[in-house]
């Protein structure tokens, strides 16, 4: 089921950050790229065989995108999804090249802000998203996986920002364990989903930063929506810059035609300099940019699409 909130004001004037248990944590980053692009992607033994993260091609059926299989890779708590071309572009909402998603830890925090971002005057829908998996009887089973959430980011926006809350029927169907509350650990929800956990082999802990080009009339709006759930958003030179999630988002204000991810900063477990991974001229992966005293990794994009030019 969807609801559809028609506030049209963008306007917050709050005195203070709403008091969540927990605030919205950084979850995971959508990137598209082009068919080319992820086959190299792909075709990366250093990604492949998990030397910097869980690795997963693996298809997933859902209520709201249908089947689809992305390129995942996992750190403790959080991971990057990789898209061909594009994500959405269906009847349920438009074509987007970058999305970035946060989640909440407790059962009722999405109504919670839901709520809001309503009294803020913040357009947005929602659903619970049913996972959709095959039975022994040669049919298909639907769990409700996640309530979702859509803040409008502006006509016809290719850059989103979701919200998500995870279903306690989905954790107990891959055997996840939740915490005082019904709390959420995102990474035994990742561990108890892939089979298997994350490793000190892997050189990836988790990624602790994204930048992302975003038209100006767009920041204004990013802006209102994420200080409205609680996030700690301040300008800076570029745009304006979010904490307070366990990561920092960067949205830098740029008229430019093509918006998207420009690049993602990891934490890493060891100092790795001149180890760089370059797929075609879209993208690339380097790890201890800085030097030997260098614990990150960066992974930069060019946004693969144009924006939808608006009417």
């Amino acid at each position: 089921m969807t609801t559809d909130h028609e506030n049209t004001s963008i306007s917050v004037n709050r005195d203070s950050r709403p008091a969540f248990s927990t605030p919205p944590h950084f979850d995971h980053v959508f990137v598209t790229v082009s068919v080319e692009t992820q086959k190299l992607i792909n075709e990366c033994d250093f990604l492949v065989k998990e030397q910097f993260g869980r690795f997963s091609l693996r298809v997933s059926e859902s209520s709201m995108l249908g089947s689809y299989m992305p390129t995942r890779v996992y750190g403790k708590n959080n991971l990057i999804e990789i898209f061909p071309n594009k994500f959405g572009g269906n009847e349920k909402f438009v074509e987007h090249c970058a999305g970035i998603i946060l989640s909440f830890d407790h059962p009722g925090e999405m109504a919670q802000a839901r709520n809001e971002l309503q009294l803020a005057g913040l357009k947005f829908s929602g659903e619970v998203v049913d996972r959709i998996m095959p039975n022994g009887s040669g049919g298909r089973d639907r769990t409700p996986w996640y309530d979702f959430t859509r803040p409008d980011m502006g006509s016809a926006s290719p850059i989103a920002v979701f919200l998500h809350e995870i279903q306690p029927g989905f954790l107990a169907q891959v055997g996840a364990n939740v915490g005082p509350g019904g709390r959420v650990d995102r990474g035994a929800r990742f561990d108890a989903s892939l089979g298997r956990p994350h490793t000190s082999n892997q050189v990836m802990e988790n990624i602790l930063g994204v930048t992302v080009r975003l038209r100006r009339d767009r920041i204004e709006r990013a802006s209102a929506i994420l200080t409205t759930l609680g996030c700690e958003v301040t300008a800076v030179e570029s745009g304006i810059s979010v904490r307070g999630i366990d990561g920092e988002i960067i949205f830098v204000a740029d008229d430019s035609p093509r918006e998207g991810t420009m690049e993602l900063k990891f934490a890493i477990t060891r100092p790795d300099p001149g180890r760089r991974f370059d797929f075609g001229t879209e993208s690339s992966l380097v790890l201890s940019p800085a030097g030997p005293e260098d614990y990150s990794a960066v992974w930069s994009f060019r946004p693969h699409r144009n924006s939808v030019k608006l009417p």
